[in-house]
């Protein structure tokens, strides 16, 4: 049996939180971006990123903001690294992104 490695810098934790989120486009030059909200679940989080259970099919690279995550008072911005079907629905990796 092959061994995968751990890539992740951070050890993550399980939760089962729900919360809102939007995309974060770039707008036309001279308008603002108009965010798109959805809702999601939060099934695990670390320093570093957080894993998610949507309903929209993201996209990798696309940029998110999470909202109303527990011990963080402001939201956090955030890149799709990867994303799976998965009953119905999809898995999003998510990298935080230090401001």
């Amino acid at each position: 049996m092959m061994m995968v490695a751990e890539l992740r810098k951070y050890q993550r934790v399980s939760t089962n939180l729900e919360i809102m989120y939007h995309t974060v486009k770039e707008g036309v030059e001279g308008e603002n971006p108009v965010p798109t909200h959805y809702f999601g679940t939060v099934t695990d989080l670390s320093k570093g990123g957080a894993g998610l259970l949507v309903d929209y099919p993201h996209n990798p690279d696309d940029k998110i903001c999470l909202e109303g995550i527990a011990g963080y008072k402001k939201p956090m911005d955030g890149v799709i690294r990867w994303i799976r079907e998965h009953s119905g629905n999809y898995r999003v990796g998510v990298q935080f992104i230090q401001g």
